[in-house]
Formats: C-alpha cells, sequence, structure tokens
C-alpha cells in the first residue's frame, strides 16, 4: 500500500503549494489525480519520490517510510528523458545490470515486443517519433517491476490517436505485474480510462477536494454510458473544485460533490 499521511509542502519563497494532503492507494490500484494548474500534482508526485521531502507529513510504502529515490518506486514523466548514448535496449536494461546478460536481454525484448517495438533496440533515441520514445520510457519504468509508479502527464505532448494507443499499451504493461499506479492528468477521458479512482484536488494551496471511484471493467468502452457518467462526474468535481473558494471546506474521501452516481 501506498500511504500519503498529512502532506503539507511550502517552498522556501513562502509559495504554499500543498496543504494535509492524506491518500491510501492499495496494492495494484490505479489513482489519476485531476485538477487545475497551481494544485499541486506534480509537487504531490515529487514528494512520493523522494526526490524533495514535505515540509510536514510523510509517505509510507509497504509501512517503510520514504525519504529519498527508492527503488520500489518508479517515474515515468512528462517527456521521456532517454538517455541519448544509450540505444534502445539498453535504455530499457538500464537498471537491470544486477541480472545476467541473458537474462536481461531476454527481459528488454519481451518488453519492446509487448509495446509493438520488437527490432528496435538497436536505435538511437533520436530515431524515434515521440509516442515511440514515450513507449520506451514506460517500459524502462516498468520493466524493474517497481512496487509504486509514478506518471507525471505522460501523454500531454502526443495527438489525440497516440494518446488513446499509449493508455492501452499502458494497461497490457500494468497488467502483468499490476504495481500500485499514481497518474497526473488534466484530461478527465484519460482519467476515466485508466483510473480505479479519479482523485480531485483544488488549487491554491493543494487539497483533496474529492475521491471519486471508477469501477468500471477492463478494456473499457469510451462509449458506454457508464463511461460518459464517470467522466461527468470528474468534471462536476473538477467544476466544483475551481469554483469553491480555496480556504472552504474540502470533501476529502468523498464522492463527488455532484452526488453518487453508481
Amino acid at each position: 500500500m501506498l500511504s500519503l499521511a498529512h502532506l503539507d509542502k511550502v517552498y522556501p519563497n513562502g509559495a504554499h503549494a500543498l496543504d494535509d494532503v492524506s491518500l491510501d492507494v492499495e496494492a495494484g490500484e490505479i489513482v489519476a489525480l485531476v485538477g487545475g494548474s497551481g494544485c499541486g500534482k506534480t509537487t504531490l508526485l515529487r514528494l512520493v519520490s523522494g526526490l524533495e521531502a514535505p515540509t510536514h507529513g510523510e509517505v509510507r510504502v509497504d509501512g517503510e517510510a520514504i525519504f529519498a529515490p527508492h527503488p520500489a518506486i518508479g517515474f515515468v514523466f512528462q517527456e521521456p528523458r532517454l538517455l541519448p548514448w544509450l540505444s534502445v535496449a539498453e535504455n530499457i536494461g538500464f537498471g537491470l545490470e544486477h541480472l545476467p546478460p541473458g537474462e536481461r536481454r531476454d527481459l528488454v525484448e519481451e518488453a519492446l515486443l509487448k509495446v509493438g517495438l520488437a527490432g528496435y533496440g538497436a536505435r538511437w533515441p533520436r530515431e524515434l517519433s515521440g509516442g515511440q520514445a514515450q513507449r520506451v520510457s514506460i517500459v524502462r519504468a516498468l520493466v524493474t517491476r517497481p512496487k509504486v509508479l509514478l506518471m507525471d502527464e505522460p501523454f500531454s505532448a502526443l495527438d489525440a490517436l497516440t494518446r488513446a494507443t499509449l493508455q492501452d499499451h499502458l494497461i497490457a504493461l500494468w497488467e502483468a505485474s499490476q504495481p500500485t499506479l499514481l497518474l497526473v492528468t488534466h484530461d478527465v477521458e484519460e482519467a476515466a480510462a485508466l483510473a480505479d479512482r479519479a482523485v480531485v484536488m483544488q488549487p491554491r494551496p493543494g487539497r483533496v477536494f474529492a475521491d471519486i471511484p471508477i469501477p468500471l471493467p477492463r478494456p473499457r468502452d469510451r462509449l458506454s454510458p457508464g463511461f460518459v457518467e464517470a467522466k461527468r462526474a470528474v468534471l462536476a468535481a473538477l467544476d466544483g473544485s475551481l469554483s469553491q473558494p480555496s480556504g472552504g471546506k474540502s470533501s476529502k474521501g468523498s464522492q463527488s460533490p455532484a452526488g453518487s452516481w453508481w
């Protein structure tokens, strides 16, 4: 389990990024963090990853406190951040150097096959399209079998068709080991397509406004009434979080202010 307890973050310049954020994410659960600019979504991921320390509160993974980057936690950024001096295969195998060469090679080839890039191992990152590079970034993070995978708007720079394809690839990869997945997104449809829960955050300072379950079976039909209703519930909560004054009462752990919709 990933547990966030009363996280606050105040930067040295006085900017209050997060205020008393608590959240429990079960093992294997996918949770989408949704909210407007300035609500602290990326800051929250950085605290969970150990890249930054909270001003108050703590992060725990299976009971272990996280104070610094940890091998149990993987991170996929908005841009691929592949190492340009390494081949595609070497980028994916970068975190597997403790394994025998043959086992490492087999894992890399299997990963490339799963994302439709079989035969691309010898290529350089500069020879890949944006979508291909992000696929490599995702499998690089997942091939080490992290307990927790953090994703910061990984598909935001891609066109709609490529984005939908990569969302499907992500679920296929996630199903192999089912890590706990915390996803930051501005895209309500993406949250409905991927997440078991959508946590809507309120800005200035960032706090949890609503926690909305999305109990839809996978694969998800984006034209189904349930999917459309899930998007509507998230949008209603998002609209409420942006219109309510930041000093108002948040609805931590609750469903959307629009009410129960299942």
